[in-house]
């Protein structure tokens, strides 16, 4: 696995962990996460089939984000398998922590999310095993142009365009840093299209057994516009007894930790807290 650090804070500095949405990668949120690099212990890991990590992403074999947070719980058992680690994500990120805090609960002390993805509740509950529910965004990026002559074209196909819209070209130079790798005399993007559509795929359908399952603090940070946690989940969220707070962020689309990161780091600051007075080594 391929991974951002940062580790000037000092031995006891606490470990937080930071996982990027589907087709993105850990650059991408490095400048979010660099003013935190005073207070804790950072690792930002690039997901199976994203950024530079190789582990084995075949988009025809059986996927579940559950795998994504697996390979997570790897990562920061091989980092520091005797310390809690506070747990952060954008989208997939964020239901990917969600998912490996409630299944390992004595590995997180504190959960922050950012507009996580989910089915439904009312529709996830009516799904019979193994079942899916139509999946739009699956189909749309299984389509997407995965190689170009060279960087340049693919900023220019990208800028000001789809879900790079509201980018920032700072933030869209770091998804291409992360997001490219050389192919041949191109390059191709780092996350394929088909395995970007097979992730999308895959979301979890035990996003609500998993939030009645959190044992630890968290808070819940989402978009304005576009955002996927609709209004019955936020409310969910919002009235879980471990919730330190659910916020819609005014102004923000779904890529919030871009458009606001002083929320984004603010919350992660607030679990932090809670965190240390629960003294949550093992929850």
């Amino acid at each position: 696995m391929s991974a951002l650090v940062w580790d000037d804070a000092g031995g006891e500095a606490p470990w937080l962990h930071f996982a990027h949405a589907t087709g993105m990668n850990a650059l991408l949120y490095a400048a979010l996460l660099a003013p935190l690099a005073t207070r804790f212990r950072i690792i930002a890991s690039d997901a199976r089939g994203h950024g530079f990590t190789r582990l084995p992403a075949d988009p025809a074999a059986p996927l579940r984000w559950e795998d994504f947070g697996d390979d997570l719980l790897a990562l920061i058992d091989a980092v520091d398998p005797a310390a809690p680690w506070l747990l952060a994500g954008h989208s997939m990120g964020a239901a990917v922590s969600l998912l490996a805090a409630a299944a390992h609960p004595d590995r997180a002390s504190g959960l922050m999310l950012v507009d996580p993805p989910m089915i439904p509740f009312e529709v996830a509950r009516a799904l019979g095993p193994g079942e899916r529910p139509e999946n739009p965004m699956a189909e749309q990026a299984a389509r997407r142009r995965g190689r170009f002559a060279s960087r340049e074209a693919v900023r220019t196909a990208y800028a000001g365009r789809g879900v790079f819209a509201s980018w920032a070209d700072a933030d869209l130079d770091a998804y291409l840093d992360g997001g490219l790798v050389s192919d041949g005399d191109g390059v191709a993007l780092a996350c394929a299209p088909a395995w970007e559509g097979a992730t999308f795929a895959a979301v979890s359908a035990n996003i609500e057994p998993a939030l009645q399952q959190l044992a630890c603090p968290f808070a819940l940070v989402a978009g304005e516009t576009g955002s996927t946690v609709r209004d019955a989940e936020f409310a969910a969220f919002a009235g879980h007894s471990r919730s330190l707070g659910a916020t819609r962020v005014a102004g923000t689309t779904h890529f919030v930790p871009l458009e606001a990161p002083d929320v984004v780091r603010a919350a992660i600051e607030r679990v932090a807290a809670a965190a240390a007075v629960s003294g949550a080594t093992v929850l």
